[in-house]
């Protein structure tokens, strides 16, 4: 199997967005632990986006706790959904 396999396998797919998204403009770290969990816990490879919402937040907020800042290009300020992420943090409602 090459590094980069052009196949469109389950497998592949996992790698491409794991490896090959922005690291510094995503939170694919987040999205791949919530997949990993609600695919877990509901032993299925299939994942609504209602499953998979509040999973994906709470991953979120965690990450933010260290790592507050989205990108590093100056961006002038966070998305409504990342400004609530914060503030859920900081106990404050949105």
């Amino acid at each position: 199997m090459n590094f980069i396999d052009v196949e469109p396998t389950l497998e592949n797919y996992w790698r491409a967005i794991i490896l090959f998204g922005k690291n510094t403009a995503s939170y694919k770290f987040a999205l791949a632990k919530s997949l990993i969990d609600v695919s877990l816990e509901r032993n299925s490879d299939l994942i609504s986006l209602e499953d998979l919402a509040l999973p994906y937040a709470m991953h979120l907020c965690e990450h933010l706790k260290h790592s507050p800042k989205q990108n590093n290009r100056g961006s002038t300020g966070n998305g409504q959904f990342m400004n609530a992420c914060l503030a859920f943090n900081d106990g404050q409602t949105f």
